[in-house]
């Protein structure tokens, strides 16, 4: 362990850094199958300035800086074009326009690993809490349509990466939300990841119903089914990511070859010897907290902060107040013993909220998440790792998620030092996307 309680990193010299438990494969795997295709990547990359405008273009000073992995003192980081062009600390910045950071902790913009989103204000609303980039975990192809759209075109919404439709049983998980594309056997799998491959998909999410499928009768897809979309995807250079509920989920996941994780087992707490399978596998977990959290009326506790409160919009506070009754039995405590083992094991975390869920909303829900994530015993510096750096390395967005030169401009300003007070990362000053502030609202 480090100091600051996390575990040693090794270097990839790709421009990030993963756990050193992690195989070397992972790393590749994740180079083959993350490539993103051309359309999308034009789609998301950053909104341009007029020439002469120098929005994009700035220097911050005196501030602590999160760089994604560690704090480092008080430094300089200058902005030219929407991208970092140096960090130190005695560098000069001419003549750009200076932002006193005194008192305040610059952070990477946070990376959402987990949310339904169907409108671009949620979007908006994302970013205005500091996150600047959602991982989108199933949606209509005709929203998919209108998100990337902002996404492009827009500098007030996060940027955006989507599956579109899922892959579940028919009738099994997402489709009480019209959220399905139902596949019934490995034959169909090549089939389903060419029609979300055309509607603008960069990944693909498979639905498995493990809990579901006990305690409803829930259908839920085969081992042969599973390992067949896998495959499809893989060829794509497409990712897959699994909704995965219990411990059979998981173990399928593993035997398929997935790269990722949506959830956490829920049907019991520590299970070293299941994680240690996780991490020899390569695959990372993206354990949604917030799911226990709202049964326990945990996320009021956003409505009840003067930082996250007043700011909220009308739909964010009414969705914030909706419950799902499903799983009234997961509770924390098993969760948390989920999230230890994994972290034990070092398989790699990265942080998502479900916002668009019930009683879950873009943005101000990953500040809880990461208040959860510490709870269950992360250390600070860790589960800012999982909000920035470490998702980043999950999804393959080699381009964000720290502050260092040549990434991306996605980032915020905090009064305090979220490094040892993790709430202190709901204290936001303000908040840029490719280096364009975007308003922090009321």
């Amino acid at each position: 362990m480090g100091r600051d309680g996390t575990k040693p990193v090794a270097h990839t010299g790709r421009g990030f850094a993963v756990p050193r438990r992690r195989p070397v494969r992972s790393a590749a795997r994740r180079a083959a199958c993350g490539a993103i295709p051309l359309a999308i990547a034009l789609a998301s990359a950053p909104h341009a300035a007029a020439d002469g405008d120098r929005r994009d273009s700035f220097a911050i000073t005196n501030a602590a800086v999160f760089d994604g992995r560690h704090l480092l003192p008080q430094r300089t980081v200058l902005v030219r074009d929407g991208l970092i062009a140096a960090i130190g600390d005695r560098l000069d910045p001419g003549d750009l326009p200076v932002i006193d950071g005194s008192g305040a902790t610059l952070l990477p913009g946070f990376i959402d690993g987990h949310t339904h989103t169907r409108f671009a204000t949620e979007l908006q609303e994302a970013l205005a809490f500091g996150t600047t980039t959602v991982l989108e975990m199933g949606t209509r192809p005709e929203h998919l349509r209108e998100l990337a759209a902002a996404a492009a075109t827009r500098t007030d919404v996060a940027d955006l990466r989507s599956p579109s439709l899922i892959a579940t049983a028919p009738q099994g998980h997402g489709a009480q939300y019209g959220l399905d594309a139902p596949i019934s056997a490995a034959a169909e799998a090549e089939r389903f990841v060419a029609e979300r491959a055309a509607e603008g998909a960069t990944y693909i999410k498979v639905v498995l119903n493990g809990v579901r499928h006990i305690r409803f009768g829930t259908p839920r897809l085969d081992a042969a089914t599973v390992s067949a979309l896998v495959a499809a995807s893989h060829a794509r250079r497409m990712p897959v990511y699994l909704h995965a509920e219990n411990e059979d989920d998981f173990l399928l996941g593993v035997a398929a070859g997935v790269d990722g994780f949506a959830h956490h087992w829920r049907d019991a707490g520590e299970r070293p010897a299941l994680a240690e399978q996780v991490a020899r596998s390569g695959a990372f977990v993206v354990p949604t907290l917030t799911a226990p959290d709202r049964l326990n009326d945990g996320q009021s506790e956003l409505l009840r902060d003067d930082r996250i409160g007043p700011r909220l919009s009308a739909a964010a506070k009414a969705r914030l107040a909706e419950r799902n009754p499903v799983f009234t039995t997961v509770s924390m405590d098993v969760s948390c013993g989920a999230v230890t083992s994994l972290r034990d094991a070092g398989v790699l975390i990265a942080a998502g909220s479900d916002a668009g869920s019930p009683g879950i909303v873009h943005g101000a829900s990953m500040h809880r998440t990461l208040t959860l994530l510490v709870r269950c015993g992360l250390s600070e510096v860790e589960a800012l790792r999982s909000a920035t750096a470490d998702a980043a390395t999950a999804f393959g967005l080699a381009d964000r998620g720290r502050i260092a030169q040549g990434m991306r401009a996605d980032m915020q300003l905090v009064r305090g030092d979220p490094t040892r007070v993790i709430s202190d990362s709901r204290n936001l000053l303000r908040v840029w996307r490719a280096g364009i502030e975007t308003p922090l609202g009321p």
